[in-house]
């Protein structure tokens, strides 16, 4: 059945339009421009070839879909910004903390601190060596492991003692570089408030780590992925989030390995 009541028609639409009490200048078509444009082209129909009825309902429904598009649109923006201040709240939340970088096999040393770091083992390895340089590529260390089953292997270093898995490790110091107590200038050994010799702790910086050993007969060295701590927080226009760690270094979120406690 053709819509030959246009008077009719133009009214039912007529009890939909909103009243504008702003009008603002724009280039898309709103619900009240849309239907002002329906009710004009019933208005001015061919009475002996009025509008068809599945017509109508057609533009009806297009313009339901377009108006659902951007109420999409609208949806997903919203969400987009709470997730972009969710991911800098979380990520401001790291400043101050030590985590585990992807890749960096550079742990810097504060005066009383920790260096942090683990290694993968992906199979049973023997004849484990863990390697300590300096900032410049010196190596300071060379210190044997033994052996380690396959997995995840901690590592905590002082720049005095060395834990592996949670277990200091009995360091022979007589076969380290570095001595194992101060000594003046005449080289006579410095003891503290209780008298008691004072270690000989290599000073705060940058040190590189490398773990080597031998895993199936072959000779490998292992990644090691060393901590770092967050001094800020940086965020881009586009909502990425980017780390600025200690000694100038940066990462991303997804970086981040593990979160060392405080």
């Amino acid at each position: 059945m053709a819509i030959n009541d246009v008077s009719s028609s133009a009214s039912v639409l007529d009890q939909y339009r909103t009243p504008t009490t702003t009008e603002e200048k724009t280039n898309e078509l709103g619900r009240n421009a849309f239907l002002e444009l329906m009710v004009a082209q019933l208005n001015n129909q061919n009475p002996l070839e009025p509008t068809d009825n599945q017509a109508f309902v057609a533009q009806l429904a297009q313009f339901s879909q377009v108006e659902g598009l951007d109420n999409l649109n609208t949806t997903a923006e919203s969400m987009m910004s709470q997730f972009t201040s969710n991911a800098a709240l979380q990520a401001s939340s790291l400043v101050g903390q030590s985590v585990i970088v992807e890749g960096n096999t550079t742990g810097l040393l504060l005066s009383g601190g920790v260096v942090s770091g683990y290694a993968d083992v992906p199979d049973s390895a023997a004849d484990m060596t863990l390697s300590i340089e300096d900032e410049n590529g010196v190596l300071l260390e060379q210190i044997p492991l033994g052996n380690h089953d396959a997995g995840s292997m901690s590592v905590r270093w002082d720049g005095y003692n060395l834990m592996v898995d949670g277990d200091i490790v009995n360091l022979d110091r007589s076969k380290l570089n570095a001595p194992q107590y101060l000594t003046d200038e005449n080289g006579d050994t410095i003891l503290d408030s209780n008298g008691e010799p004072v270690p000989a702790v290599y000073a705060a910086g940058e040190y590189n780590f490398k773990l080597n050993a031998t895993i199936g007969g072959e000779a490998e060295e292992l990644d090691m992925q060393m901590s770092s701590r967050v001094d800020s927080v940086t965020m881009s226009a586009g909502g990425s989030v980017t780390l600025n760690l200690t000694g100038g270094q940066r990462a991303s979120m997804d970086q981040i390995k593990q979160i060392l406690d405080a």
